[in-house]
């Protein structure tokens, strides 16, 4: 039977923390059988000892013990439930330019249980042509292949959208339409979800803008 509080709606903000928390057992590569203090998740992620004691709390995440920590398999298995990557997630690149392939090539996906399907462009030279990840041949169609491909593959429910900001909004239009679920966004352009549509997560994540972020924070301190 879940916890209630496993149940609660996450903020992003919760969300991004329990993702720190996560890539930091990925990266410690501890024994299953040992145990991870949340002073060490502290060092590791930057987040305050006692934010990841609330975290795990209000996650119904009680499988710490006093003076050793969490143990690790189980802090693992708790944390990949909590965020889902348990059931794994497969994903379409569309736009497979220099930034898409990267994404799809991206060696940490394969560890996270997140796996590329395919990818879509419109260029001759790419189109027809396969990305090999990790062993894994993943093909790159023509872009007007997208709806066949979708409606063939409706166990893939994300895309990551690599392409020209003039096209952006027209694709993910289709994409939503097409019945894609989540979709992220790394356009140099906010795009927007057509009123009415429930049901869709849209992540804008344009690279250089949270670059000029951090370089206007450095001249303006």
């Amino acid at each position: 039977m879940k916890n209630d509080k496993q149940e609660k709606k996450m903020s992003l903000r919760v969300i991004t923390r329990v993702s720190f928390y996560y890539e930091a057992l990925l990266k410690l590569d501890l024994p299953q059988d040992s145990f991870i203090s949340s002073k060490k998740l502290e060092e590791i992620t930057g987040v305050s000892c006692n934010q990841v004691r609330q975290d795990f709390f209000y996650l119904g995440i009680s499988i710490g013990k006093q003076k050793k920590g969490y143990h690790v398999e189980k802090l693992f298995r708790a944390l990949r439930r909590v965020l889902s990557v348990d059931r794994g997630a497969e994903v379409i690149v569309v736009g497979a330019g220099r930034l898409g392939r990267a994404l799809s090539e991206y060696k940490l996906f394969k560890i996270r249980n997140i796996h590329v399907t395919a990818l879509f462009d419109v260029k001759p030279d790419l189109v027809g042509t396969i990305v090999d990840i990790k062993g894994r041949k993943t093909p790159i169609y023509h872009i007007e292949r997208l709806e066949e491909y979708v409606k063939e593959n409706t166990h893939v429910k994300i895309a990551l959208l690599t392409v020209p900001e003039s096209v952006a909004q027209e694709i993910l239009d289709k994409l939503v339409e097409l019945g894609i679920k989540g979709i992220v966004n790394y356009s140099p352009r906010i795009l927007k979800l057509a009123k009415g549509i429930k049901g869709v997560q849209l992540v804008n994540d344009c690279i250089g803008a949270s670059l000029y972020k951090v370089v206007y924070q450095i001249y303006h301190k």
